[in-house]
């Protein structure tokens, strides 16, 4: 039974998390119940790599040039060759699209990246390939041991453009200085 649902909050890793993918990571959770937990990482941005050579790798023909440069992020560790789609949520695909919450929405389909192509797509959009997931209790067990921090303010850290301070804008967001937890003083 889950104690609280994390679906629609942002999960922000402690300095407690080194060296690997989650290290100084926001995650947005997109689903959260009894069969685990779905979420992707909204700052990390793979670099050297532009959204239409990932298009053209996964099948999903020439593009116009409009997105071809725009970011693509790494989503999480599983599913690394699938790309998703975080928008606002006043584009709806039935069966297709997932509401995170009142402003924002995931989408997994080629059908997305054709509507916003034809200009018919979300107004706000972040490209993702992969996706992170935990076992039914596992994300609860990792908050408890302090690995993650919790909050509700998301929108602005979701959309927002400035992936380095992401972290450090988001803990601040929730009360907490980085500068002053002890895992992280004095590392820049």
């Amino acid at each position: 039974m889950l104690n609280e649902n994390y679906k629609g909050k942002l999960l922000i890793s402690s300095p407690e998390i080194v060296g690997d993918l989650f290290d100084k990571s926001i995650i947005l959770i997109c689903e959260h119940d009894a069969n685990g937990t779905m979420g992707f990482i909204v700052n990390k941005p793979l670099t050297d790599v532009s959204l239409g050579t990932i298009w053209a790798n996964l099948g999903y023909g020439q593009k116009t040039l409009n997105l071809a440069n725009e970011d693509v992020f790494i989503g999480g560790p599983l599913a690394s060759n699938a790309m998703f789609v975080i928008h606002s949520s006043e584009y709806f695909i039935d069966k297709k699209t997932i509401k995170v919450c009142e402003e924002i929405s995931v989408t997994g389909s080629k059908e997305i990246t054709d509507d916003i192509q034809k200009g018919e797509g979300p107004k706000k959009v972040l490209f993702l390939l992969g996706y992170s997931g935990w076992a039914p209790g596992q994300l609860e067990d990792e908050i408890m041991r302090d690995s993650w921090f919790v909050s509700e303010k998301i929108e602005n850290l979701v959309f927002g453009v400035d992936y380095q301070s992401k972290w450090s804008d988001a803990l601040f967001q929730i009360g907490i200085d980085p500068a002053k937890l002890s895992s992280y003083a004095g590392s820049s």
